[in-house]
């Protein structure tokens, strides 16, 4: 896959709007206070359809992730390309159903932007799997727990 494309892919996954599903969400503070910390990612890809049925793994990815009881987030994450970092943050609002979560915030051009997906936490591992564009398409993000 040639960098271009992927950088695209990244900035899809990243700030595509999802369709907000009807249902009421759970309110945050029903989960584990030891849930709400701040996670370092440890790993990003990408499934693109199109370019294949594998996930596309990011090189020199790093940054936080923190979830805050409140139901806000801060995000920080870097991905290097050719030697170059190249930063993605977002300050804005999550909520849960289930297994799902969305996030909620302003792009850069000042948009409300809506991303949704499904999360596990397991021996203070956190996967993020969040649609992409079009349907079918994806991004994992794996984060540990500080």
């Amino acid at each position: 896959m040639n960098l271009r494309y992927l950088l695209l892919c990244i900035g899809l996954g990243l700030s595509a709007p999802a369709v907000l599903a009807q249902r009421k969400a759970a309110p945050v503070a029903a989960l584990k206070p030891s849930f709400f910390t701040t996670y370092t990612y440890l790993t990003y890809s990408i499934l693109d359809k199109e370019s294949g049925p594998a996930p596309v793994a990011a090189s020199g990815v790093g940054g936080t992730l923190t979830l805050r009881p409140d139901g806000t987030y801060q995000k920080h994450l870097t991905l290097t390309v050719n030697q170059n970092p190249m930063p993605f943050d977002q300050t804005g609002r999550f909520t849960f159903t289930g297994n799902k979560i969305t996030f909620t915030y302003t792009d850069k051009k000042g948009q409300s932007r809506t991303d949704q997906g499904t999360f596990s936490l397991r021996n203070n591992l956190l996967t993020l799997v969040i649609e992409g564009y079009p349907a079918g398409n994806s991004s994992t993000y794996t984060l540990r727990a500080q």
